[in-house]
């Protein structure tokens, strides 16, 4: 069960604390699912931008300065962009080996360590990410690219996806239930 069908079963019968940690919760996914819809967008564009790259190349002889710095800040984008997706969904890799064989209770214990770890993790790459990318503007650093912008114009990407994710990994080691 995903963490938004989790969430949907709440009872409304709940204490205010309740209401609006799921509120926030609905919040976040409505942020999240923004973020895939910008990554889409973003994919969209790669794949307009190598399109274009050949025309400009190959049948008017002129090829483009500008295409590969475009593509790679959107994959980076994109990927980090629909990172929190693919937590929540509970699409990223795991080896469920150990847990398969655990009972029902200690999976679900488990799991929530799990989570919380997969929390702390994406919290101390956030940290990481946030620190370089504040230091980035602090010092006006910009890519080495045909077109230079500010690196913080592209790192600030990782900082959300990590910090998206790590919403969803949080969310997930509470909300997890038996059944």
């Amino acid at each position: 069960m995903s963490i938004m069908e989790q969430q949907a079963d709440d009872n409304a019968g709940e204490g205010l604390g309740r209401r609006i940690a799921r509120r926030l919760g609905r919040l976040h996914d409505g942020l999240t699912e923004v973020g895939v819809g910008l990554a889409m967008a973003a994919l969209a564009l790669i794949v307009l931008a190598y399109a274009w790259e050949v025309v400009a190349r190959y049948f008017l002889g002129a090829p483009t300065r500008w295409s590969a710095d475009l593509v790679g800040y959107l994959l980076l984008f994109l990927t980090f962009m629909a990172l929190p997706k693919v937590t929540a969904s509970g699409g990223h890799v795991a080896v469920t080996v150990l847990l398969e064989r655990l009972s029902p209770r200690a999976q679900l214990w488990a799991g929530r360590v799990i989570a919380l770890l997969g929390a702390v993790v994406c919290l101390f790459l956030m940290k990481i990410c946030l620190d370089e990318t504040l230091r980035q503007v602090e010092r006006n650093i910009r890519m080495m690219a045909a077109h230079p912008v500010p690196k913080a114009w592209i790192s600030v990407w990782i900082v959300y996806g990590f910090a998206g994710s790590a919403l969803h990994f949080l969310r997930l080691a509470v909300t997890t239930r038996e059944g």
